[in-house]
């Protein structure tokens, strides 16, 4: 019985946009990113073009998978694994001093002006804009040099 009610379920959840005159979402088109994989061109993707696409996935999780392996010997070790999270981390790192030069210019502190100029800190109550800064500038100087604000990235969520 259970299994009649969810099929017909299953059926009428399926017909229920039609009957409505509905539009799928999006207006029944692929979203761009599958786009490419639609080789055929007719809007859909079918069997064979889900199979190119787990195929591309599969290849590009072995490609990780290899460059991760440094040894080579097709195992990752956990060694291995620490070294690609800690190259990984080393590139956030150098992206996120890249935009605090950005914004600290060529002092390479961040004043109370600079910091708001960041997108969406000009929208915080003013109470809460002094209280972020306060809390970024340890030592109360009245900027924020690049190791007080990655010290908070560093540590965010954690009690000091």
């Amino acid at each position: 019985m259970k299994t009649k009610l969810t099929l017909m379920a299953a059926i009428l959840s399926g017909l229920s946009p039609a009957l409505a005159g509905d539009k799928p979402i999006g207006g029944g088109a692929l979203p761009e990113f599958l786009q490419q994989f639609d080789t055929n061109g007719d809007g859909h993707i079918d069997e064979e073009e889900r199979q190119a696409i787990r195929d591309l996935r599969n290849k590009l999780r072995e490609e990780r998978r290899n460059s991760i392996d440094a040894d080579g010997d097709g195992n990752t070790s956990p060694e291995e694994i620490q070294a690609a999270r800690d190259a990984i981390r080393a590139r956030i790192e150098e992206r996120r001093l890249k935009q605090f030069n950005s914004i600290a210019g060529e002092d390479g502190l961040i004043s109370k002006e600079e910091y708001a100029t960041i997108p969406g800190i000009d929208r915080l109550p003013d109470f809460i804009f002094d209280a972020i800064f306060n809390r970024l500038d340890r030592d109360d100087s009245g900027a924020i040099d690049s190791d007080e604000f990655f010290h908070r990235l560093r540590r965010h969520n954690r009690p000091e």
